[in-house]
């Protein structure tokens, strides 16, 4: 099936303390290529998440955040630290006894130390961790490819109404192909006779001719556009990563366009080349967009 490498994913892990989500946006790349901002400490679980995901995605760069939230009661606290406090204390003591200065402690005052409240957050064993991101990503990876896999079958079509309006041009070559023999053949008939008769005229014509004949002949360049064509057709409908694939074929197709192009004596076969090469632009275009 085809697939766009653009696409969003969000996946959502759900406890009684925390909710864990997981967002991936895709773009397009030439490579896989996957940026995580997790947290430091979950290192070892972005180094899974990246295998993880290897296996859902093929093709296209990747921007994954996670962003957990507390919601249990419990979840988090604060711890009132005693040792600090008593050791400012007793220094403020010791700063009274040489200073007699009669003062009040107020809440603020105390508050406002340095570590004078420890924040505690409830810790998640790494195992529960490790499943409830696993969960997350799956959940996110699989609507990513659904996206994708919508805005592929988009692209598909696109690809084939192109690929219908380019064989329309190369039909139109092929039924022209002869046209620049024959007038060639008109022209050398005419230059000949001024200067020449008899027999001998008939043999140089067609001499002539069978040369000129083979120099732009393009029957073989028309076959193996006609082979580029059905092997288009059948990639799409295979089921792996097929982008590179179609890009190899779309560049075989523009040589023998090429080709045909500096063979051609004809200017109605010219603007044919020209459309043709248009139209291919135009299915590389979206082949940049193919997983």
């Amino acid at each position: 099936m085809v697939r766009s490498m653009t696409g969003f994913g969000r996946g959502v892990t759900t406890t009684e303390n925390y909710q864990l989500t997981v967002e991936i946006r895709s773009v397009n790349h030439r490579f896989l290529e996957i940026y995580t901002k997790f947290p430091k400490e979950w290192s070892e679980v972005e180094m899974g998440t990246k295998k993880l995901l290897s296996q859902y995605v093929h093709r296209g760069k990747l921007d994954v955040t996670v962003n957990l939230k507390s919601i249990g009661n419990d979840a988090e606290t604060f711890q009132i630290n005693w040792p600090l406090i008593e050791s400012y204390k007793k220094a403020k003591n010791q700063l009274i006894e040489v200073l007699p200065i009669e003062e009040k402690w107020t809440m603020d005052e105390i508050f406002s130390l340095e570590n004078a409240l420890i924040y505690e957050k409830q810790e998640i064993l790494p195992e529960e961790l490790q499943r409830s991101i696993e969960n997350a990503v799956i959940e996110a990876a699989t609507h990513l490819i659904e996206m994708r896999e919508k805005e592929g079958q988009q692209l598909k079509q696109t690809l084939l109404q192109y690929k219908d309006e380019m064989m329309l041009q190369v039909e139109f070559i092929r039924s022209h192909s002869q046209t620049a023999v024959e007038k060639y053949r008109e022209k050398l008939i005419d230059r000949i006779k001024q200067f020449a008769s008899g027999e001998l005229v008939e043999e140089r014509i067609l001499a002539e001719v069978a040369i000129f004949a083979e120099r732009v002949d393009i029957s073989e360049e028309l076959d193996r556009l006609s082979s580029h064509f059905r092997q288009l057709e059948g990639t799409l409908e295979e089921s792996n990563s097929i982008g590179r694939k179609l890009d190899f074929l779309l560049q075989e197709m523009h040589r023998e366009i090429n080709t045909i192009g500096s063979k051609n004596q004809s200017s109605e076969v010219s603007v044919a080349v020209v459309q043709a090469k248009t139209i291919l632009e135009k299915m590389r275009e979206q082949v940049q967009n193919i997983e």
